[in-house]
């Protein structure tokens, strides 16, 4: 969440784990997690956008996360993680879509409920929704050109998929798009619409 000119990250890990957050410049933030594992992190935070890849320390032995947390605009835009392969998971705030990911073959939406799983439609066409953990839910169609979809009747005038730099996020319609590489010759873009109040 934001505080100020900071991002603050809490989470879990092992027992008195020390947590690290490191940045593509190698700079890094860390901590040790608590006897139960609780963990927070203070990220400083300038104008620019941020990728950062967390990684839990126990002993010698190190494990890098397979996702990276990216923020946007200096923590001003969108905060998420991103993972080869699975749905964007957004950490700023609840909406009733949180991202929009394609490979280019296929899109996967995604968001989170609290309770019944939601109505989706892609122009017009309804989508089968899949329920996930911790309330998550998620919804396949093929395709990744320009739509209008529908979530429990709130609309998003999708702007579908173009050509952009790797890790470099632009306005895209009413929000924002971020692609990066996923592999040797594969791409991953999520298009995340903007908070609605």
């Amino acid at each position: 969440m934001r505080d100020g000119a900071d991002v603050v990250v809490r989470g879990r890990a092992g027992p008195n784990a020390r947590v690290v957050l490191r940045g593509t410049d190698g700079a890094a933030v860390a901590v040790a997690a608590d006897a139960a594992g609780r963990f927070e992190l203070r990220v400083p935070v300038g104008t620019g956008d941020l990728r950062l890849t967390p990684e839990v320390q126990v002993g010698e032995d190190a494990a890098p996360s397979p996702e990276t947390l990216v923020l946007i605009g200096g923590g001003a835009g969108p905060l998420l993680l991103i993972a080869s392969g699975e749905p964007t998971r957004r950490l700023d705030g609840r909406g009733v879509l949180d991202a929009v990911d394609s490979d280019g073959a296929a899109v996967i939406l995604s968001g989170r409920t609290a309770g019944d799983l939601p109505n989706v439609l892609i122009d017009g066409a309804r989508i089968s929704v899949m329920r996930g953990p911790e309330g998550a839910w998620r919804a396949t169609a093929p395709g990744g050109g320009t739509a209008v979809i529908e979530v429990d009747g709130a609309r998003f005038a999708f702007p579908g998929f173009g050509a952009q730099s790797d890790f470099t996020p632009v306005r895209a319609g009413d929000g924002w798009r971020l692609t990066w590489p996923t592999g040797q010759s594969g791409r991953q873009t999520a298009w995340l619409p903007d908070r609605r109040s």
